[in-house]
């Protein structure tokens, strides 16, 4: 009788045992900490050297790029007063110009990063995605260079008393301008992430349409940062089309 119990319990404990082919079992192929981190730190690399290069690309038509930047000073003279004004304006144009144009880069090098975690379907889908990335972030910053810019300087450097002398401070708008600009572009990206979080099913569609309310307020906040001027008309021109790219990735998900 013990024997016959003592058999039971050993075929009981051994019909528990995970089989080596189970699919449950962690595969071999999983990334220690370390792995991970030497990873990242490969992919930082190859988008440094991508900005690196895009500064190359960028040093070579610094002048156009001046000279359109001035152009959105509305007839007021730009001038430089600190000895290096000049040259440090420059090379920040160079460097966020770089990042522009790398752009393709940093995204695939962030895809690069992720894509172990992703199945062949959502890495295709990725890849496939990309070109309208780019274009989305393009769109953007034609919309900030004609659109939202025009209108901020000519409130900003229009308002007060007409007593006062105004000129432009080069460095100040070569910041004022290129920031704009980035951050505009990077807005523009928002129905490529809604409509990749739907289609990767990481959230749902239905989700993203209950939480309309608090993105709108999320977008206002967003859209008050982004735009350095007070008035709503500014804030509302980036706000808006914000709000229906944000409800353009939520149709484009449920089609999907």
């Amino acid at each position: 009788m013990r024997m016959s119990a003592s058999r039971q319990e050993e075929e009981t404990a051994s019909s528990q045992q995970v089989d080596p082919k189970s699919p449950t079992e962690p595969s071999g192929g999983e990334m220690s900490l370390t792995e991970h981190l030497g990873e990242l730190r490969t992919r930082l690399i190859r988008a440094c050297i991508g900005v690196i290069i895009g500064m190359l690309i960028a040093f070579f038509f610094i002048d156009e790029m001046v000279a359109a930047i001035i152009r959105l000073a509305a007839g007021y003279n730009v001038q430089a007063i600190a000895p290096t004004e000049t040259f440090s304006s420059y090379l920040k144009l160079v460097f966020m110009a770089g990042i522009a144009f790398a752009m393709p880069m940093i995204i695939y090098q962030l895809f690069a990063f992720v894509s172990p975690g992703l199945t062949r379907r959502e890495r295709n889908f990725i890849l496939s995605a990309l070109p309208f990335v780019m274009l989305l972030f393009v769109s953007g910053v034609v919309f900030g260079y004609f659109l939202v810019i025009p209108n901020a300087i000519r409130f900003l450097y229009g308002f007060g008393s007409g007593n006062i002398e105004k000129n432009i401070r080069f460095s100040l708008h070569i910041s004022f301008v290129t920031n704009l600009l980035l951050w505009i572009g990077i807005s523009f990206e928002t129905p490529a992430v809604v409509y990749t979080l739907i289609k990767t099913r990481i959230v749902s569609a239905a989700k993203l349409s209950s939480i309309r309310r608090f993105v709108a307020v999320g977008i206002l906040v967003a859209a008050a940062v982004i735009t350095p001027t007070p008035d709503p008309f500014n804030m509302m021109l980036v706000a808006v089309p914000m709000y229906v790219l944000y409800e353009l990735g939520i149709f484009l998900g449920r089609v999907a």
